[in-house]
């Protein structure tokens, strides 16, 4: 280890949990991680629809291809899907309790992620704004 330098690593100063619940959107490539991870949440949604829609029901087939066009949206980081997709999944888990289920663990974390998919669309909109701004010139009379 010390041959290939690999000894003196310093750890990640921060804990995969805390970048779960609360990521770091401080810069474009941040923000643009975390929008990815949101829209790899849909396109999961999107396929699992599908799958159980030929067992459960065939309207679902509908919801799926929602949820894959959010992943998309997702993708080219529009704050509109982002925030498509957190309303269409929480009003979805809004109607699966009302009908008597308990939503699992992994709804919890898949609402988590689709949230903070809106937080990093906003901030990578408004990163992307300032960068555009700083590298504009300034014009000025001549």
């Amino acid at each position: 280890m010390q041959t290939l330098g690999l000894s003196d690593s310093t750890p990640k100063p921060t804990s995969r949990l805390k970048d779960l619940f609360r990521p770091d959107l401080s810069s474009e490539v941040a923000a643009r991680t975390v929008c990815h991870s949101a829209s790899w949440a849909c396109f999961i949604i999107a396929a699992l629809g599908l799958i159980f829609s030929f067992f459960i029901k065939y309207a679902s087939v509908f919801d799926a291809a929602l949820f894959f066009l959010i992943g998309l949206g997702l993708r080219k980081v529009w704050r509109t899907a982002a925030i498509a997709g957190f309303v269409l999944y929480i009003a979805e888990q809004v109607t699966f309790i009302a009908s008597g289920h308990v939503p699992s663990v992994l709804s919890l974390f898949i609402a988590i992620i689709l949230f903070n998919g809106v937080r990093a669309s906003f901030a990578y909109q408004r990163l992307r704004r300032t960068t555009q701004s700083r590298s504009q010139p300034t014009q000025t009379g001549v």
